[in-house]
């Protein structure tokens, strides 16, 4: 696996603007087959119930208890697309876990219950309130990004505080002498040459998979598994990054994480706007949410949140 072909596409990074086309064009294809990539909300609020009737002794089976969600299909999508990116980092033998100090830990839960907040608030998360609300030219979508600035800007802010406080820190005369500690990585790279290898066999086990649907016809949603996969190799090779594209505007000063996520978004109000016009999908959709001031106060909670945890 050392072919230049191989490198090119599996190991070397892509474009973030080759990555925000292909998120469109995908996102675009979603749209015509079923409805494109919408909130998580509802999906963290079933797994939620889940949890809460697991631990009243109301034991289920996941995935018993999510084909009674009529959003199963997104469900399967998410998993899709977290499996898409786990094979990604394989395939690209970069997949590694580290141990974080406590600190991070405890900041990352916070950013992440923000996050939560806020879509809940703003009736989406980033996926269907903005990208794919904008690509609707729903308004929600571009007050939730009025939100989402707003918020970035405030945890940028918060982030350059811990960052002079760091800094402080290392180059007190206390610390003159300390040498920093090295990153544990739970994953060594001496392990990595076997990534490739795992990710082939699960590869093979998800084609089994949607060959026994096909075969036998299963009620399980093959396509939206199979639209996850492909938008986290995306998301994966490309490193498009939402929380990157408004975070960096206001900690680096750099624009083109959202230079991309606008390409994306242009890209793909022209895809949604031919398919409306041209009768495949009516114009008023499920997909376009209510707007308001609920909408804005989630965006600044999910941007503050999501530029906090750093992802």
């Amino acid at each position: 696996m050392n072919s230049k072909y191989y490198k090119k596409i599996f190991e070397e990074k892509w474009p973030s603007e080759v990555g925000g086309i292909i998120l469109a064009l995908l996102n675009t294809a979603m749209f015509i087959y079923s409805g494109p990539i919408a909130t998580t909300t509802a999906v963290i609020a079933d797994w939620g119930r889940w949890t809460y009737n697991t631990a009243s002794m109301n034991l289920q089976s996941p995935i018993h208890f999510l084909q009674t969600s009529r959003y199963f299909p997104q469900h399967i999508l998410y998993i899709g697309l977290m499996a898409g990116v786990f094979l990604s980092a394989l395939l690209a033998k970069q997949f590694s876990l580290k141990k974080e100090e406590t600190g991070g830990y405890i900041q990352g839960f916070i950013g992440g219950a923000l996050m939560g907040i806020g879509s809940f608030l703003a009736g989406a998360c980033i996926l269907g309130g903005l990208y794919s609300s904008i690509m609707m030219l729903s308004l929600s979508g571009f007050v939730m990004m009025a939100g989402l600035l707003t918020g970035a800007y405030i945890g940028g802010k918060f982030v350059m505080w811990q960052i002079d406080r760091q800094a402080e820190k290392l180059f007190s005369p206390a610390s003159s002498q300390t040498i920093p500690a090295p990153i544990n990585y739970i994953v060594k790279k001496n392990y990595r040459h076997i990534q490739p290898k795992i990710a082939i066999a699960g590869i093979l086990l998800i084609l089994i998979i949607i060959s026994i649907d096909i075969l036998i016809g299963t009620e399980f949603p093959a396509a939206a598994f199979v639209s996850g996969i492909l938008f986290g190799i995306v998301f994966q090779r490309s490193a498009f990054c939402f929380a990157a594209a408004f975070r960096e505007i206001f900690l680096t000063r750099t624009t083109r994480m959202m230079q991309s996520l606008i390409i994306s978004l242009v890209v793909g109000v022209i895809g949604f706007t031919i398919i409306m016009m041209a009768g495949i999908k009516p114009i008023i959709t499920p997909y376009v949410f209510e707007t308001g001031l609920r909408s804005l106060i989630g965006g600044i909670i999910f941007g503050f949140g999501m530029t906090i945890t750093g992802g």
